[in-house]
């Protein structure tokens, strides 16, 4: 055998090409004996044609499989797109402009390689953003992240509690007490939306009617009414704006960002809400206050509150502002919609899961003794699919509007309860009402009130004074079927018999006396006055149909949809006037109808 040397220049070339360096062995029987190596090795002498050296082979590494959905080893815009929306919440056209910086070959497709430029891009984007929120959460102004200051910036974004803030904030610094700079905040947002992706795919499951892996418009909607009474206009909107692929429906990443944007609204309605129930003008809202707008508006006493007010009290002191009184309000309102469902297993006397106009007529005359005409004007207000038919979540609205009607009668008519003018009835002046009303033992009439008198201050308000009344109608309705079951005579003419019930009453005729079911004096009229004599306790108005003149009350305030990275969001996509329909919406009409329209 004979050993080619080969030349300085190759050897060079090769180990710089990172190629092992091999003799060349050639088979000595191939040859004659002319071509038998000397002792000496022989250099052969190559042309420069010779010595060119072919470029190694290049194997590109893998792509990131995750990000590869299809599976065919390169990443399409599609797939760039998905990643960096799941990821870090950019907008397609964003993308896109990136996709056309990296992809150098032209060929719309990116290999490992260019993957790595455009995520370098991705991530300095990501920064960029988290650089420009850290300039409005940073409240000290120090250029850093503090906890305290991540915890307020996530509960408002998103509605994490503290909590779940200090785990997540420990997954990215070493110790608590860090700061995070720019870059270590992202890191931060990128975990705070994977958890909120996935939180969005638990909602999903049950959200998701149709089993389509989808929330459509018309699903959308129904969350977004049960969470905090957001009209259908309004919820379209919403859905145009976060609908990034802008296939009419939204998938799990989408569908965060729509909870995002309803937490929102959540925080703006709070904050009007707040400027009505804020007695003090404190600015937050203490358990008392807290207390009293629940019981008013939903009839929960402080056992059932207490729980929901230290649930969104995230700071622990005492006090609810405008962020952690959004949390509250959300709390009250899922348990309103429990409430509405165990009311309509006693309503829905046909069993369909609905109540219909007849059954809503029918159970707020027996509670609340209400005029047919008043309770389908109520009724149509919540009814916010105009099905003619109230669902669970739209019974819960109808029956906080029913509660808040009848604490605004007896408000305008409180005089007619406060027999001596003091500007409080107490124990003695309801007990001669229902005395000569029902005939219902002082003593009985001695444990009623107790049970309504809620803050235990010895009078009762307004709202006090309809649950009492309820309490009343429902001890004479039990009294009657039990007299109904052991005599088929008619009663004798007595004060507890003679009274005529109020289903039987006219409908043409109804006076302030069988309304209130006291006696008074003199008659009034049957229509409440438009101006009270006495001084207005904080209620809200006593709704009535949606005239013309009422919806010149309705404040309508635009509001613009910003992404995670404080841009608009897809303005083009939403509908000329904002996205509002004709219909006045429930949460426009009554969640803050006590506060002054603006002129």
């Amino acid at each position: 055998m004979r050993i080619t040397v080969l030349t300085q220049s190759i050897l060079l070339v090769t180990i710089a090409n990172g190629f092992p360096v091999l003799p060349v062995v050639e088979d000595s029987s191939s040859m004659t004996s002319d071509t038998m190596p000397s002792a000496t090795p022989e250099v052969i002498q190559e042309t420069p044609e010779e010595m060119t050296v072919p470029p190694p082979r290049v194997i590109s590494p893998r792509v990131d499989v995750s990000v590869d959905v299809n599976e065919d080893g390169v990443l399409d815009i599609d797939e760039i797109r998905y990643a960096a929306f799941v990821h870090h919440g950019l907008s397609a056209s964003v993308v896109e402009d990136m996709f056309k910086q990296v992809d150098t070959n032209h060929d719309n497709v990116l290999d490992a390689r260019e993957f790595d430029a455009i995520r370098m891009l991705v991530l300095e984007k990501a920064e960029n953003a988290a650089l420009r929120y850290m300039q409005n959460i940073d409240t000290d102004r120090d250029g850093l992240l503090s906890l305290q200051e991540a915890q307020a910036y996530l509960l408002k974004e998103y509605g994490i509690g503290y909590h779940d803030v200090t785990r997540l904030w420990k997954l990215v610094p070493a110790e608590l007490g860090d700061r995070m700079n720019s870059t270590l905040f992202s890191k931060l947002r990128r975990r705070v939306r994977g958890m909120t992706i996935r939180l969005a795919r638990q909602m999903m499951k049950n959200a998701d009617l149709n089993g389509d892996g989808h929330i459509s418009v018309d699903e959308a909607q129904a969350i977004a009414f049960e969470q905090e009474g957001i009209g259908a206009g309004d919820v379209a909107s919403m859905v145009g704006s976060v609908d990034e692929n802008m296939d009419g429906e939204l998938n799990a990443p989408e569908f965060a960002d729509f909870e995002r944007i309803v937490r929102a609204r959540a925080i703006e309605n709070s904050k009007k809400a707040m400027r009505v129930v804020d007695a003090d003008n404190s600015g937050t809202l203490t358990l008392d206050e807290a207390k009293r707008v629940a019981f008013e508006h939903y009839g929960f006493d402080e056992a059932t509150l207490s729980p929901f007010f230290g649930q969104a009290d995230e700071n622990e002191d005492g006090q609810l502002d405008n962020v952690e009184f959004a949390g509250f309000r959300s709390v009250i309102r899922a348990r309103s919609v429990k409430d509405a469902m165990e009311k309509m297993k006693r309503i829905d006397t046909n069993g369909d899961g609905l109540v219909s106009t007849a059954e809503a007529i029918d159970s707020t005359k027996k509670e609340d003794d209400m005029d047919s005409e008043e309770t389908l004007a109520l009724f149509n207000i919540a009814d916010q699919n105009k099905s003619g038919k109230l669902d669970k979540v739209e019974l819960a609205d109808f029956n906080r509007l029913v509660r808040l009607s009848s604490i605004k009668f007896a408000t305008d008519h409180f005089q007619e309860f406060d027999l001596d003018g003091n500007d409080a009835v107490t124990f003695d002046e309801i007990a001669v009402l229902i005395e000569q009303k029902y005939g219902i033992p002082r003593n009985m009439i001695k444990t009623f009130f107790e049970q309504i008198d809620v803050d235990n201050s010895g009078d009762l308000m307004p709202a006090e004074i309809v649950d009492f009344r309820h309490l009343i109608r429902n001890h004479v309705s039990q009294q009657r079927q039990e007299k109904t079951t052991t005599t088929t005579q008619a009663p004798p003419t007595t004060s507890a018999s003679t009274t005529t019930s109020t289903p039987n009453a006219p409908p043409t005729t109804t006076t302030t006396e069988s309304h209130l079911e006291v006696v008074t004096p003199s008659t009034t009229p049957s229509t409440p006055p438009t101006t009270t004599t006495k001084p207005q306790r904080r209620t809200t108005r006593r709704p009535t149909p949606l005239s013309s003149a009422f919806k010149s009350e309705v404040v309508v305030e635009e509001i613009i949809y910003e992404d995670e990275n404080g841009n608009p969001m897809n303005p083009k996509k939403r509908k000329a006037g904002g996205g509002k329909s004709d219909d006045v919406s429930y949460e426009e009409i009554i969640e803050y109808v006590d506060e002054p329209a603006s002129n």
